[in-house]
């Protein structure tokens, strides 16, 4: 039996919103996930591991499809946001997760698989 290609519909869908967008609002920045089920947006996790336990007690079929995740330009986020978006992708690949990342502005040909 041949395995299906990973997709973004079937796993989770995360946009990484930088802190000097929603500071504005008195928010702080994260990791917002889009909820499997529903498809709207759901909780912004401050930590990777906190998005990795939330992604742990999803639905097997979610897990089999990975993280993938939006980001926007580079410059947007400080280097301790750009640490975290390397900590997320490391615990991710430790764990034999997939994990996409995607610059929003590259949607939706720019996916590349984080090894």
């Amino acid at each position: 039996m041949i395995a299906a290609e990973p997709t973004r519909e079937g796993g989770l869908s995360v946009h990484m919103l930088p802190d000097c967008v929603v500071k504005i609002e008195g928010k702080h920045g994260g990791f917002t996930v889009t909820d499997p089920t529903t498809k709207k947006p759901g909780t912004t996790y401050a930590q990777p591991k906190e998005l990795l336990a939330y992604f742990q007690r999803l639905p097997a079929s979610v897990q089999q499809n990975g993280v993938w995740i939006v980001t926007t330009h580079p410059d947007a986020y400080s280097d301790a946001e750009q640490a975290k978006l390397k900590e997320l992708i490391a615990l991710c690949t430790d764990k034999k997760i997939l994990v996409y990342t995607c610059r929003a502005s590259q949607l939706p040909k720019g996916w590349q698989r984080a090894k």
